[in-house]
């Protein structure tokens, strides 16, 4: 058997790890005495969960340009010739990263996935879709006294 994670119904993070090899019926069952809710995920399950729950937090948005000219002081950039604008150098979680562009005097950010399996960063045609719905609003995550 896999690698799995010890869930509850009661958090979305792992309470433990059950390594390959490891009686993974047993360890559940000693788990449960404590949460009788628990349940085994595999690590690969929970893993995309975790990636899928974090892109729904941040998607394409307009931002400010003191937003956008912040982050880009913060940690040295990564730029990528398959995907326009740029992304911060620290992921968020796996290999998800925030992605920004500057497309016709306005900035725009969201997470965006560099994994190799399941890649989905923001193109030019994202941006005029979102703009097209007349719906953008712009973010500044910043108060203004920063």
């Amino acid at each position: 058997m896999s690698d799995h994670y010890i869930m509850t119904t009661s958090s979305e993070y792992p309470k433990t790890y059950v390594a390959e090899g490891i009686d993974h019926a047993k360890a559940l069952a000693d788990y449960r005495q404590k949460d009788p809710e628990a349940f085994l995920m595999t690590c690969e399950a929970y893993l995309k969960g975790e990636v899928e729950r974090t892109m729904a937090k941040f998607p394409l948005t307009r931002v400010t340009e003191r937003f956008y000219e912040h982050m880009l002081g913060i940690l040295p950039p990564i730029y990528s010739r398959f995907s326009p604008g740029w992304f911060v150098s620290e992921a968020v979680v796996q290999r998800v990263y925030t992605q920004f562009i500057e497309h016709k005097g306005r900035y725009y950010a969201g997470y965006a996935n560099l994994s190799m399996s399941d890649r989905k960063c923001w193109t030019i045609a994202d941006i005029e879709a979102l703009e097209a719905t007349g719906t953008a609003t712009e973010v500044d995550w910043f108060p203004e006294t920063t």
